[in-house]
């Protein structure tokens, strides 16, 4: 049985971008629902520090100094050509009101936004899949799976998400906000382009003894880029680019995470995160106390042809995929769900909306040519040495930062736009 439901707004994932989509349609008393198809949020995450211009957005919405309180703040991050440091970034030296990265891990940002969204009367209703999605000449059409989770199983009982009841939403607009899958993007027949190949890294997050540098570290070696991260109680996260794709992984124990990709075997024991700091890292001398979270991911290059049509727009994830250490995808995806509740709350009816919705699509494509560098405009200059002119490419996408703020740090290690 259908039980029907009428809101102005269906916002698609409850992420960090959802929930700041969530966050903006409250402010501005626009009707809404907040769907997921997870039964709770994340326990852990990859994504792991906010830009000054996304911190910038957090105050002005009143939620910076929560984060604040559960972050750790890092004024630099340092440039190194395998284990030679080759040049600094200094946040210190933006124009902004936050000069520093803001170390957080994407569950507990989740877990401030959540709550500060249920302080204003709204929560998210988890466990809701979206099965279909489809206009009509009164708007969209959504069909959602509300999921519970049952004994399946005869011989061996497992538990799995079977559907409880299917519900039928109206809405005039929807925000895809839902990620790599995005069940908004392909429902809209939007075109997800490969623009880079897909690269694996192995992650591990260890505590260590370590009086750990205030600044986060990317090293380029031989076209691979490798990750240091200071986090907050001792702990710090590091990224290795693996050199081919991996089929399998195996750990001591079989409670930690993994992601099978597709060639050879990869060991994430701490024998080889130990090589792979000798190899890569050999600046760093600290202890390996324990590891609580290590797997293999694939990252994938892709940006969608269009960020919407008609009624169904998408922001973070669900729109680009792009290198990991820049967490460029998380950040700026949180300022586009700002920018399209803005949009639609502005507007009186569809033909406003629509209007304002064109001019998104229209910047948000021209953001992110730059911020990939798709026209190839990023210029060395020729004062700096060979290293420079052969990893600038390497470099987009990488440095954790974005809008002005990204500018002014390419000029500092004398990198710009050509004219």
């Amino acid at each position: 049985m259908f039980n029907k439901k009428q809101s102005d707004i269906i916002i698609l994932g409850a992420g960090p971008v959802g929930l700041i989509a969530a966050h903006a349609l409250s402010d501005r008393n626009i009707k809404y629902e907040l769907l997921d198809q997870a039964p709770r949020p994340h326990t852990h995450s990859y994504a792991l520090s906010l830009h000054p211009e996304t911190m910038a957005l957090m105050q002005q919405m009143g939620l910076a100094a929560e984060i604040l309180k559960h972050a750790r703040r890092i004024p630099s991050v340092g440039l190194y050509a395998g284990s030679q440091r080759k040049a600094s970034l200094d946040y210190a030296k933006l124009d902004s009101s936050f000069p520093f990265l803001t170390v957080i891990g994407q569950a507990e940002l989740e877990k401030i936004l959540t709550s500060s969204l249920h302080k204003k009367g709204h929560k998210t209703k988890w466990s809701h899949r979206a099965r279909y999605i489809e206009a009509d000449k009164e708007g969209l059409k959504v069909t959602v799976d509300r999921l519970t989770m049952g004994m399946t199983g005869y011989a061996v009982a497992h538990i799995e998400s079977q559907i409880d009841k299917v519900l039928q939403y109206q809405a005039n607009y929807l925000i895809g906000a839902d990620g790599y899958q995005s069940n908004a993007r392909q429902c809209a027949g939007i075109q997800f382009d490969e623009i880079a190949r897909p690269k694996h890294y192995a992650m591990f997050e260890f505590q260590t003894q370590a009086q750990l540098p205030d600044e986060m570290r990317l090293i380029i070696s031989q076209g691979k880029t490798h990750v240091f991260w200071p986090m907050q109680h001792g702990f710090c996260r590091w990224s290795f680019e693996l050199s081919e794709p991996v089929t399998r992984s195996r750990v001591n124990k079989p409670h930690h995470q993994l992601a099978p990709t597709t060639a050879t075997e990869f060991t994430l024991d701490q024998d080889h995160l130990e090589a792979l700091l000798t190899e890569h890292a050999p600046w760093f001398k600290g202890s390996i106390e324990n590891i609580p979270w290590r797997m293999i991911v694939k990252f994938e290059g892709r940006l969608a042809n269009s960020f919407g049509h008609d009624r169904i727009w998408l922001a973070g994830d669900a729109a680009h995929i792009s290198p990991p250490a820049g967490i460029l995808s998380m950040n700026v995806g949180m300022h586009e769900a700002y920018d399209l509740a803005q949009r639609l709350a502005t507007g009186t009816n569809d033909t406003t909306r629509q209007a304002a919705l064109a001019s998104y699509n229209d910047q948000r494509k021209q953001e992110w040519k730059q911020l990939l560098d798709l026209d190839h405009t990023r210029k060395c200059s020729n004062g700096r040495d060979i290293w420079w002119r052969e990893n600038n490419e390497t470099l987009v996408g990488n440095i954790p930062a974005s809008g002005d703020s990204l500018l002014a740090l390419l000029a500092q290690i004398d990198i710009n736009l050509a004219a």
